[in-house]
């Protein structure tokens, strides 16, 4: 498949799962008092606090700043090569087939709006609620990111910002997509070893894509941090609110429990 098939392919993947969010959450929000018209106010004041927050935005253009040395250097060729040498295998290969599975729009996509619906009101729907929040609020910075910096792939050239809106792997919206779950659950416990374990999950998505040698270190790193700047946002939000929720390890031998404020 050659390069613009598949990144169109992934452009229109991405647009169809929010266009189909939003159109849902369109035809319920005629009633005012519904959970879903709150969580489209929620989504407003999530944009609020990433797109017109100047801490956020220093931090955002600081990562992109960061990003754009390791590119335009020697740094992401290096790494790439010493890893598929040295690092690859067999194992990690076997490894990485499990991990960039929530990466994968079509698999987390309806996952997480099945777990919303099922009950937003239950720990998992909470998560899955947070979760499809944060992708809302960095998709469009993904989109733009990936696109304007030009870079491309490992097997199509490197990893330099020379081709603006030609080639749009300058972020990975894979390690995006597949980071947002893991640390909207580390941000919900205050169990501080499952947090530890939630955020080292949270970077094996990206970590796939460059075992796979379809991002470049830079590229799957970016990926990341927009999705932590995104949960952040949607974080600050339900601090504002009150609405902060956590899941925490069960004392009376269930799976989890769950602790709010308002």
């Amino acid at each position: 498949m050659k390069w613009g098939e598949r990144s169109g392919k992934m452009g229109q993947a991405l647009f169809l799962f929010f266009c189909i969010l939003f159109i849902f959450v369109d035809v319920c929000i005629a009633e005012e008092s519904s959970p879903i018209a709150r969580d489209i106010k929620n989504i407003k004041n999530d944009y609020e606090n990433f797109y017109l927050s100047g801490d956020n935005l220093f931090a955002l253009g600081a990562g992109i700043a960061g990003a754009g040395i390791l590119a335009n250097t020697s740094f992401d060729r290096e790494v790439q090569k010493s890893y598929q040498k040295n690092i690859r295998g067999g194992t990690t290969d076997t490894v990485s087939q499990i991990a960039r599975v929530p990466g994968d729009v079509f698999i987390a996509a309806p996952l997480l709006l099945g777990a919303y619906l099922a009950g937003s009101d239950h720990p998992v729907g909470l998560w899955a609620q947070k979760s499809l929040r944060a992708m809302t609020v960095g998709i469009p910075s993904a989109l733009i990111i990936g696109s304007a910096t030009g870079a491309s792939r490992p097997a199509e050239g490197d990893s330099k910002w020379s081709r603006p809106f030609e080639r749009d792997a300058g972020l990975s919206k894979h390690a995006f997509i597949g980071a947002v779950p893991f640390i909207t659950a580390a941000k919900m416990t205050d169990e501080q070893y499952a947090k530890f374990i939630l955020y080292g999950l949270s970077v094996l998505p990206g970590l796939s894509r460059i075992n796979d040698n379809k991002h470049y270190f830079s590229q799957a790193a970016l990926g990341w941090y927009l999705a932590y700047l995104s949960c952040n946002a949607v974080d600050k939000t339900d601090v504002k609110k009150g609405l902060r929720f956590g899941i925490l390890p069960a004392t009376n031998g269930g799976l989890l429990t769950v602790s709010g404020t308002f």
